[in-house]
């Protein structure tokens, strides 16, 4: 047998279910909150990476550049080589 005192204090399944929806509301505010952070975040760090991205090819075509160079310095340095020998056959 239940008292009058018992009905006060037990929750309907009404406010338990507007319980759950509250903290199923408030625990999707926190998530979305946590997941816009982490997007910022992310965010962040993709254009970092981007950067250094830019960086890097900006190095690669200045690397290929002066090996090109440096091949072309290469070649004019044997062709020099050959010139002078046939100039001075004493020196080969």
């Amino acid at each position: 047998m239940s008292t009058e005192n018992d009905k006060a204090t037990k929750p309907t399944i009404e406010t338990v279910l507007e319980r759950i929806n509250s903290l199923d509301e408030r625990l999707n505010g926190r998530l979305d909150g946590l997941e816009e952070r982490m997007n910022a975040r992310f965010d962040a760090v993709d254009a970092r990476f981007t950067r250094i991205d830019v960086r890097l090819d900006r190095v690669e075509a200045l690397a290929s550049t002066t090996r090109g160079e440096m091949l072309n310095l290469r070649a004019d340095f044997i062709e020099l080589r050959d010139q002078i020998r046939e100039q001075f056959p004493a020196l080969s």
